[in-house]
């Protein structure tokens, strides 16, 4: 056992660890091979490590001098090290029994206290003259009754002072026996964190309204941590909605200021390539294809900008590479009018193989086709939906809303609004276009062949409930091609051609909801504040829009760690961004701009 930390009451149960400075990893290290080498300890380890580079130099430093029993950990853990971009990256290791938090920073200060969103059994402060120590307001965030800190802090007058800001932060301190001995604390105040956390319920069960991309990622999550799981579709089949197009295109987006949105795209790209790679070696191969994504610029100022931007950011060449017009050109084999971004990781996915794949791998969920749920009620803590007929589909303690907008329908959402878009996709036939290796995107997208079929789209249509295909629309998509291929003149017919109708849903600001829904009716006074009141149980994973297949990627893993009280796969801001309440807390500041 490393020295700083006791033994666990119960080592049964789950333990989550902040390491604030990770270092080289050993203290990771030695910690993994005791929780691996102890048979007591049956339950999960969640180790977070604040790290002040993008890259594991200092781990690769010191592999080679590495006792025995940690070397082969250390190469497991350099051979699974994230892309070197900023940001929060879950590693899963020894089968899920190990989930490392690791939090990269590009400054040569590790990352603020400020991303985190969890709940420490444990937090270890490492001497550290390069870094100062931890405020403790966000320490005392991150701890609950008897969440124990340690720290090897030497400076007398920095200690000092250090001792005084924990005990006004509700932590007890210890007496040490010198001022070499780490310096130990103890969380004891009943405080009320401005967390994401919700109440496990007793009875791990949840209902699953919608079998697309939202609900399907909702389902797998909470399966693999052993939930009863129902999914309800009210079509014969997943994944007949927006959700059942040929191809989704995958790739992250960027931008100058690095902002929200480009953040969230990030971490959500990342992990669905990590869900990729798993699903199609263990479910099924083929539904996705890492040809590469080319974004072409629209003007020659665009191009101008997309240089800036990842020279300004400096972005791995594994990630994105900044393609002049010269090259994009050569790279994809034909002329195009500006340079872009080549994305090397991105491509296309099959979204309908994605919802089957991952239902498949939630193998203790029940999917219910041909239910279409009309009512959902709350009674008795627990969430029940009815058809039409009033029949009861199902009944759990948790309801989650991935049926894009008509979750607005139900009497407890119709304060939802979203606005309705509609998409038509055109299948081109393979022979109709030259040779296509990557998904070439500008204000439409192409994809190479897919089964013979290049899918080209997609339309943005505002007040439109078409559902059938129309030849105007296949008209606009054809129109886009001589822009993505300079120099191409399609001869196509487009009355002759085939395509796909789907709808959107969008929020305000573009970016999906995701989370605990708010009790609007308990919402409207100033008694509420300063916190929104949530309904109780009742999730969604809602208004994906023309990415919902890089939205939903995350969406499960957020709901899950919420319902959990695991360590939260995204920063705090990214949290509040697609907070479904975030209009509601948008209006509160407005009103009380002092809070």
């Amino acid at each position: 056992m490393p020295t700083w930390l006791p033994s666990l009451p119960n080592p049964a149960q789950s333990c989550c660890i902040l390491d604030t400075t990770f270092g080289d990893g050993v203290r990771f290290l030695k910690l993994w091979h005791h929780w691996l080498s102890n048979p007591q300890h049956t339950g999960l380890l969640y180790f977070i490590g604040l790290h002040d580079s993008l890259e594991p130099d200092s781990l690769r430093e010191i592999s080679p001098d590495l006792p025995a029993h940690l070397a082969p950990l250390a190469a497991q853990l350099l051979a699974q090290w994230p892309l070197p971009v900023p940001g929060l990256h879950r590693l899963l290791l020894d089968n899920g029994r190990i989930t490392l938090t690791l939090a990269l920073s590009k400054s040569a200060q590790p990352p603020p206290l400020e991303w985190l969103v969890a709940v420490c059994d444990f937090v270890w402060i490492p001497d550290d003259a390069k870094s100062p120590l931890p405020n403790a307001a966000h320490l005392a965030r991150l701890s609950k009754p008897g969440t124990t800190l340690y720290s090897n802090a030497k400076d007398p007058s920095t200690r000092a002072v250090f001792e005084r800001a924990l005990i006004g932060a509700g932590f007890a301190v210890q007496n040490s026996p010198s001022e070499t001995a780490p310096l130990t604390a103890t969380f004891r105040a009943a405080h009320s964190r401005l967390t994401f956390h919700q109440q496990t319920p007793q009875t791990r069960a949840a209902i699953v309204i919608g079998a697309g991309l939202a609900g399907s990622s909702a389902a797998l999550s909470l399966a693999k941590r052993g939930w009863e799981v129902t999914v309800l579709e009210r079509h014969a089949l997943p994944a007949q909605g927006a959700s059942g197009n040929l191809a989704g295109v995958l790739s992250p987006m960027l931008s100058k200021d690095d902002g929200l949105a480009a953040r969230l795209a990030r971490a959500s790209f990342l992990h669905i390539l990590a869900e990729l790679r798993d699903l199609e070696s263990t479910q099924k191969p083929g539904l996705w294809d890492p040809c590469g994504k080319l974004q072409l610029a629209r003007t020659l100022k665009e191009d101008a900008l997309f240089q800036e931007i990842v020279e300004r950011h400096a972005y791995p060449k594994g990630y994105v590479q900044y393609l002049s017009r010269e090259e994009a050109a050569a790279d994809l084999g034909h002329a195009v009018h500006a340079g872009g971004w080549l994305f090397p990781e991105g491509g296309w996915v099959d979204p309908a193989a994605l919802c089957e794949a991952r239902l498949h791998a939630a193998s203790n969920a029940l999917v219910r086709t041909h239910c279409g749920v009309l009512e959902i009620t709350y009674a008795e803590q627990r969430w029940t939906a009815k058809d039409s007929e009033g029949n009861v589909l199902g009944s759990a303690p948790v309801l989650i809303l991935a049926n894009a907008f008509e979750a607005a329908h139900f009497a407890p959402t119709r304060s939802l609004h979203f606005k309705k878009v509609r998409g038509q996709v055109t299948h081109l036939p393979a022979e109709s276009l030259p040779p296509l290796k990557r998904v070439l995107t500008r204000d439409g997208y192409l994809t190479p062949p897919i089964n013979g079929v290049c899918s080209l789209g997609a339309t943005y249509d505002f007040d439109d409930d078409r559902t059938e295909v129309d030849v105007a629309s296949h008209h606009a998509n054809v129109a886009r091609l001589p822009e993505l291929l300079a120099g191409f003149t399609p001869s196509l017919a487009p009355d002759s051609l085939n395509g796909r109708v789907g709808f959107r849903s969008l929020t305000a600001d573009r970016l999906p909801m995701i989370g605990a829904l708010p009790d609007f009716a308990g919402a409207t006074g100033a008694e509420t504040l300063p916190r929104i009141p949530r309904l109780p149980g009742l999730y969604a994973v809602l208004s994906l829009g023309s990415r919902g297949l890089l939205w939903s990627a995350l969406a499960g893993e957020i709901l899950a760690t919420m319902l959990t009280g695991e360590p939260a796969p995204l920063s705090g801001d990214l949290l509040h961004a697609v907070d479904p309440a975030r209009f509601l807390l948008r209006q509160t500041k407005k009103r009380f701009p002092l809070l």
